[in-house]
């Protein structure tokens, strides 16, 4: 109990902190209810992986009395007014073969980890869900979630097939403890523009690769352009990653695998001339006026700033059609430059990944209904867009190339009227099997699983490290980051003056245990499971 209450408190505290950054009971039948296949107290690593037998099952999977879970999700905005009448026409597909019903909640962004937290340490409320800003290992150490390797061996057979290696990025210890969801896994790091300007410029965006090529760019566009900023930055963060594996903490990358994380030394990214190189161009660039003046302490982002026409363009992760869709958002035409390859990390990947919590009294069928959304277009569609004719419609039918259909809002509807809104789709377990909405190119599912296949993998790509021995050097050393990093790459402190001061206290504050504690773990998972 100490120990669940502990991770607990350590995980709304990690809630607390990554917001600064950035951003009762439901009825369970209980009638020939399964046992949990792990004790809410097993620590992760432990060996229990989920059934007696592991053997996939075939023929009638049909509960024998009728089970109802709780499957708990993220959306933005207002309410999801229809949530009830999606789950009736999805109960209708799973209990004619499952005899299982599920009872859907959505809950907001900005209370999701508080929320799931809670409930996970209560055991109530949420059969199936998706740990999100929590990490993994501390749901799975606290005995929160259970492990699923034999589950996944014998409902699960779908998921493993559709998630191919990207299954491994949810072990925690010898275990898997959550899938990832069906979306971008990889990243790519680049630079995105306004076509406008880049045309008027005669930019050619699409050969930038180093940021040379781009300083000339950018120099065109602030001669030409006395009131537009260059680049523009998002409430004080201009580059999160530029090719390294921050091996679990993205945020502060406290030890990383550097130069695309192809060898398995754990260092301090702080300390690398990588990292100086890159804090000095943002340096000089701000002395040159390339960045806006304000950008540490701006609390607005990049994107509303290329709205107002005050600035052309700004660092981002990049991915598959990436520039079609902020073009609908932002309602001006956006390109990009690639300049980083793609690198797959578990850290990309374990970021969002579904799981099923110990208080659920019936996993074999939890099992079975993810699996379904996983494999299942008709199941899968209505989770994410809710029912033909009432929600959407079909603008072109199979004109996906993954076969399903091309969408937009039914007649009459928008994104403040429906009563089940398209957001927040990315958390859910497979889009590559769904519909896809207007607007998007007709392969963009397709593009994106080729993207992750195609991506770089990391020499650590499928570890997950556990913090929890080194918390306080953790904290400490996460202080002393938020004093530098994010200005050091701004271009507001000299890298001259301010390295030597960021390191040594990085050092007094611990670093070096932190680092040491990830080699550990990073050398034990390769003996087990590297190539």
């Amino acid at each position: 109990m100490v120990k669940r209450i502990t991770a607990v408190l350590l995980a709304l505290m990690l809630v607390v902190s990554m917001a600064a950054c950035d951003n009762g009971s439901a009825e369970n039948s209980n009638a020939n209810a399964e046992s949990s296949s792990a004790d809410s107290s097993t620590p992760a690593g432990s060996g229990t992986s989920g059934t007696d037998e592991s053997k996939p099952q075939t023929g009638d999977l049909r509960e024998e009395n009728l089970i109802t879970l709780d499957v708990v999700t993220m959306a933005s905005g207002k309410e999801q007014a229809d949530t009830e009448l999606v789950a009736d026409a999805m109960n209708e597909i799973l209990e004619d073969k499952f005899n299982v019903n599920v009872n859907l909640t959505f809950l907001p962004f900005a209370t999701y980890a508080e929320q799931t937290t809670l409930m996970l340490s209560s055991g109530d409320g949420a059969d199936l869900l998706p740990v999100y800003m929590i990490p993994l290992p501390t749901c799975a150490n606290a005995g929160q979630i259970i492990p699923l390797d034999d589950l996944l061996d014998q409902y699960g057979t779908g998921i493993r097939e559709q998630l191919g290696d990207y299954i491994e990025c949810g072990r925690v210890g010898d275990n898997i403890y959550g899938t990832t969801t069906g979306r971008d896994l990889a990243s790519t790091q680049g630079f995105a523009m306004r076509k406008d300007l880049a045309d008027k410029y005669e930019i050619d965006y699409e050969n930038i690769k180093t940021f040379d090529q781009l300083k000339e760019a950018l120099l065109r566009v602030k001669e030409g352009e006395s009131d537009v900023w260059p680049v523009a930055v998002s409430a004080g963060e201009n580059i999160r990653n530029w090719g390294w594996d921050p091996l679990g903490d993205d945020m502060v990358n406290l030890g990383v695998l550097p130069n695309m994380a192809q060898e398995s030394t754990v260092v301090n990214l702080y300390a690398t001339d990588e990292y100086k190189d890159l804090v000095t161009t943002m340096y000089t660039w701000m002395q040159e006026g390339l960045i806006q003046s304000d950008a540490v302490n701006t609390t607005e982002t990049a994107s509303s700033l290329l709205q107002a026409g005050t600035a052309f363009g700004y660092f981002t992760n990049l991915k598959p059609g990436y520039a079609e869709e902020n073009t609908s958002a932002l309602g001006i035409e956006i390109v990009i430059s690639e300049m980083v390859d793609a690198l797959a990390s578990t850290n990309n990947v374990s970021r969002a990944t579904w799981t099923i919590s110990s208080g659920c009294g019936n996993p074999g069928a939890a099992m079975k209904v993810l699996n379904e959304l996983y494999t299942n277009p008709e199941l899968s569609n209505l989770y994410m867009f809710g029912i033909e004719g009432t929600h959407y419609q079909v603008v072109e039918e199979g004109g996906a190339t993954n076969g399903q259909d091309i969408i937009d809002f039914a007649d009459g509807l928008d994104v403040t009227t429906s009563g089940y809104r398209r957001s927040g789709t990315w958390l859910m377990p497979n889009q590559f099997i769904g519909n896809i909405w207007n607007g998007n190119a007709p392969d963009y599912w397709d593009a994106t699983r080729a993207f992750n296949d195609t991506a770089t993998k990391s020499k650590a790509f499928g570890f997950t490290y556990d913090s929890e021995k080194v918390n306080n050097e953790v904290t400490a050393c996460t202080n002393v980051v938020a004093k530098y990093h994010k200005a050091l790459l701004c271009g507001a402190l000299d890298p001259e003056e301010t390295l030597p001061k960021f390191n040594q206290e990085l050092q007094d504050a611990g670093i070096d245990s932190i680092i040491a504690e990830k080699q550990a773990q990073l050398d034990e998972w390769l003996e087990k499971y590297g190539s």
